[in-house]
């Protein structure tokens, strides 16, 4: 009698749909790279095909799990408030607020906020009319919750003397888009030195506006 060949039946339940394991990491992989994509593109100009080509995988993968280019979109946004600024702050943080600022946005810390994440709050800042209503409102849910942190951190800083500001909404808002336009501006920077010193100057311009003393 003819014994099966060895691996056959391995090569059989290897066929078919990928295991369910396997998808948790496709949809990260998929969500980074709309994130990058939109980011460089913009939304109007990033399409599902662009996107599936640069993950290597069909669009009928590509729509399995994620079933059009809004909800990709939104994924590809959701990045929680915490990511994005390091909120809210000790309680007895006996630093100067020149750096306290620079701690709220990790400026020193490359791994806790990737540039893709800011750049494309940037490029949904920049493209608002193309932007689905529905869509734009759910994208920006987080970056305004980090806005409202930043605001209430603002509040306590003016309570306290520190600070001077006749909006604290305005000013988080001011400073959130210095901030993160100037750490990732369209046009790059020539070295991470000249990308800090930037910023350290957008703090300190701050300052001098805000400054109670």
């Amino acid at each position: 009698m003819r014994e099966p060949q060895s691996g056959t039946s391995d090569i059989k339940r290897s066929r078919g749909r990928p295991p369910a394991q396997d998808e948790p990491a496709r949809r990260a992989q998929i969500v980074e790279t709309a994130r990058e994509t939109f980011a460089q593109l913009g939304y109007a100009s990033t399409t599902t095909d662009i996107v599936a080509s640069r993950c290597q995988i069909s669009k009928q993968t590509l729509y399995r799990l994620f079933p059009s280019k809004e909800e990709l979109f939104i994924a590809a946004t959701k990045t929680p408030a915490q990511a994005l600024l390091d909120l809210p702050r000790p309680t007895h943080e006996d630093v100067a607020i020149e750096e306290v600022i620079a701690r709220i946005f990790r400026i020193d810390n490359n791994g806790a906020i990737k540039a893709s994440h800011a750049a494309l709050i940037i490029a949904v800042m920049n493209e608002m009319p193309e932007v689905p209503e529905m869509v734009r409102e759910l994208a920006l849910r987080e970056t305004r919750r980090a806005r409202n942190c930043l605001a209430d951190w603002l509040r306590g800083e003016m309570a306290k003397g520190t600070l001077r500001i006749d909006s604290p909404e305005s000013g988080a808002r001011l400073l959130m888009d210095m901030i993160f336009a100037g750490a990732y501006p369209r046009d790059g920077w020539a070295d991470e030195a000249a990308r800090r010193e930037h910023l350290g100057n957008c703090i300190r311009f701050f300052l001098r506006g805000a400054s109670a003393s």
